[in-house]
């Protein structure tokens, strides 16, 4: 994933676009210092040659650079030349690149508050309008931004074309070696699985505490105990919202105890996310809180003895909840000379064809709308994905990672605490208001 979970996204959520490509004219060439609208807009574009440039992160080179094979096949006037940063310095050098003179024509949009309030990126909301891409507000929340910067509401500046989405790796040949038939579908179900899993003489959990793992499983239990709109609204940086609840505390406490129980890891506070999910891959571990941007290997390591499905609900009658961000999130640059042609990638990126590359070259979830048909799976694990998520992106039960509340939150709060929560050097109370105070301090900078 991108910066550890931007890849990270919505956030939020499936809303995939069944759009037609419209024939991508003039127009496009206009710079708009000092405006986040764009002076015409066009998806005509003749009979014109462009030259396009395009910046992202690393880890989408593979899905990236097959869109633009895709693409200029299609559009064989339009050449986009790509560059691509580590992912680990991408938050850092993405504001700079789009505020630059000469910044790339598409870019992913790392920190859509700064590049709002420095006017860096456009509106996309009149390329929304011409090309009739369905995005709602609901699904799109971390894309949009009012007059200031504010992120949360007002409009779009940068389109996800896929979905990175939080969930729980099972390997159902240990699990049914345990005596387990079935997958967990309540934390309940699951706590109880956990111990028959240790009794069996199997690591119940493979967790990275080293580098923040626990986040996925937390995030999913607060909103089981809270609701999506404590968590979303917190994410989000709206007032009044708060990390120190009563369901994030429940969360606390029951990662704590698998710690006390033995469920975790013994050194899970030296294992990375690399080593995690080599030794889930090589057979340690039952279940894997982690994420489909892994599906890839974890489909060549265990085949037909895992499955990738989201974290139980409290009860049966309860939804569960997924937590999800852009794969890609690209926007237009103001300083872009050749706009039209930038939109008509993007739009591209929502169609059918290009649903179909994400699914094939990647483990991610491409959009897809209600009543739209979910593209062909390469594997039954990516199947089993596609399946077992369509129905929660529908139902709309879906947050952004909290990791992603502030730049630095990762780092500064949640990797520290989860580390001191599962070795018993703080409390789950502590544990909260920790985080919460750490996130008031970067959100007052």
């Amino acid at each position: 994933m991108q910066s550890f979970f931007k890849q990270g996204a919505a956030m939020l959520l499936s809303v995939g676009l069944a759009v037609s490509l419209v024939a991508c004219g003039p127009g496009g060439s206009d710079k708009q210092a000092g405006s986040n609208e764009p002076d015409s807009v066009s998806t005509d574009l003749g009979d014109k040659s462009y030259s396009l440039t395009l910046w992202d992160g690393a880890g989408l080179k593979t899905v990236d650079d097959a869109l633009i094979k895709g693409f200029t096949k299609k559009y064989p006037k339009i050449k986009i030349k790509a560059h691509y940063d580590p992912d680990n310095v991408t938050s850092q050098n993405g504001p700079r690149l789009i505020a630059s003179k000469d910044a790339p024509d598409i870019a992913r949009v790392t920190d859509v508050n700064s590049a709002v309030k420095g006017k860096h990126v456009i509106s996309l909301e009149p390329y929304v309008q011409a090309y009739g891409w369905k995005v709602p507000q609901s699904q799109t929340q971390l894309y949009r931004a009012d007059g200031a910067g504010k992120v949360g509401k007002g409009n779009l500046y940068a389109l996800p074309n896929s979905y990175s989405v939080a969930g729980m790796y099972v390997n159902t040949k240990l699990l049914k070696k345990a005596g387990i038939e079935k997958v967990p579908t309540t934390m309940g179900d699951l706590e109880s699985d956990m111990a028959k899993v240790k009794d069996a003489g199997e690591i119940p959990v493979m967790i990275n505490g080293k580098d923040g793992g626990l986040s996925f499983i937390f995030q999913a239990m607060m909103v089981n105990n809270d609701s999506l709109k404590t968590v979303t609204d917190w994410i989000l940086q709206r007032d009044g919202s708060t990390f120190d609840t009563k369901g994030a505390k429940k969360a606390a406490e029951r990662i704590q105890s698998w710690s006390k129980n033995g469920y975790l890891p013994s050194d899970v506070n030296a294992v990375d996310g690399s080593s995690a999910l080599n030794r889930f891959a090589n057979g340690q571990g039952v279940f894997f809180p982690s994420g489909n941007w892994n599906l890839d290997q974890m489909n060549d390591s265990l085949g037909a003895d895992v499955q990738f499905v989201p974290f139980p609900s409290n009860s049966a009658d309860q939804k569960p909840n997924i937590a999800a961000n852009g794969g890609s999130f690209f926007g237009i640059p103001t300083n872009s000379a050749q706009k039209d042609a930038a939109a008509c990638f993007l739009n591209y990126t929502q169609s059918d064809e290009a649903r179909q590359i994400i699914a094939d070259v990647s483990g991610y979830f491409p959009k897809t709308v209600k009543g739209q048909t979910v593209p062909k799976a390469k594997n039954d694990l990516q199947k089993s994905m596609f399946d077992s998520y369509l129905n929660v992106f529908e139902s709309g039960n879906s947050t952004d990672f909290i990791n992603n509340a502030t730049a630095g939150l990762q780092a500064s709060a949640l990797v520290p605490n989860f580390q001191l929560l599962v070795d018993g050097s703080i409390s789950p109370s502590q544990f909260t208001q920790n985080v919460q105070n750490e996130y008031k301090q970067e959100v007052m900078q």
